[in-house]
């Protein structure tokens, strides 16, 4: 695997290798650093969407009064549709082989077209990590870090906290790439990243897909749980003392319910399922 690594972000290009390998990958990029994998798009989605499958999703989306999850400029050089894999088959089944690849829980792809050079949708960051593929034209990205971007917006990007825009701000000296059809960009969450239609190709649009896999937090994935399991401590639900709560009880409560959320108890063995040995066919039973 031909590989070029760089330390810096000063104005190099990121890590380029020519194939997909999933042990270095986890080990060096994944949540860590962006890398290029050049050719590799079929590995993501093949065949790649086209102009003509481009065209008639425009069709089916005019005929579309809600509106989700698309966005359009009224001059037409930028189309965005988010959870494209609701509308477009391919890329579902796309989806859902790189969720078993990846071991993702889910994957969703949103569809980016651009006619016009230097076309886009601006700088920002994401809360998700994200493999864009190259289908059709070129674009040119300039990308950063996820240390780029302070822990203070990291925060509040994860939380989605309301009114927050998520706009992205790139080192002095960003790394610098252009693909082309074929060609995949890992994206870690956090970097901040801008694409545009690279202005010094041949004017014809581009098209690309992010895959993506959106980031989960303990807060998100645990509270409601938790409160459902404090709803069952005595100390969380019995009424209040006039002196006020005893903390020692509400924190050894508070424990309890964290570890049935966290550590739950494995399920026991269903006492009536006959034992394997007795479903068994016994050996040699239907042979001449």
């Amino acid at each position: 695997m031909n590989t070029r690594r760089t330390e810096r972000t000063d104005g190099h290009r990121p890590d380029e290798t020519d194939r997909l390998d999933l042990d270095r990958f986890r080990r060096d990029h994944w949540r860590r650093r962006p890398v290029v994998l050049r050719g590799c798009g079929p590995r993501f989605l093949a065949p790649a969407l086209t102009w003509s499958d481009v065209t008639a999703l425009e069709a089916r989306l005019d005929g579309d009064t809600s509106g989700a999850g698309v966005h359009r400029r009224p001059d037409g050089t930028v189309l965005f549709v988010n959870q494209a894999q609701h509308t477009v088959p391919e890329l579902a089944a796309a989806c859902h082989k790189l969720a078993g690849l990846f071991g993702w829980d889910e994957c969703t792809a949103d569809l980016s077209v651009t006619r016009g050079g230097g076309a886009g949708i601006g700088c920002h960051f994401d809360h998700s990590d994200n493999f864009v593929v190259q289908q059709q034209g070129s674009k040119s990205w300039r990308v950063g870090l996820p240390g780029h971007t302070s822990r203070d917006r990291q925060r509040k990007r994860m939380l989605e906290t309301k009114g927050f825009v998520p706009s992205g701000q790139l080192p002095g000296r960003p790394w610098e790439v252009v693909l082309r059809p074929g060609d995949v960009l890992y994206l870690p969450l956090f970097a901040p990243h801008e694409g545009v239609e690279n202005p010094d190709g041949a004017g014809e649009g581009s098209v690309s897909v992010s895959f993506s896999y959106n980031a989960r937090s303990a807060l998100g994935t645990h509270l409601k749980p938790l409160l459902r399991a404090l709803a069952a401590q005595d100390a969380w639900w019995e009424p209040l003392p006039l002196d006020g709560a005893d903390p020692e009880r509400l924190e050894a409560a508070l424990v309890r319910a964290l570890r049935t959320i966290t550590r739950p108890e494995p399920e026991p063995p269903d006492q009536h399922a006959e034992p394997a040995a007795l479903r068994a066919e016994p050996a040699g039973q239907g042979e001449a």
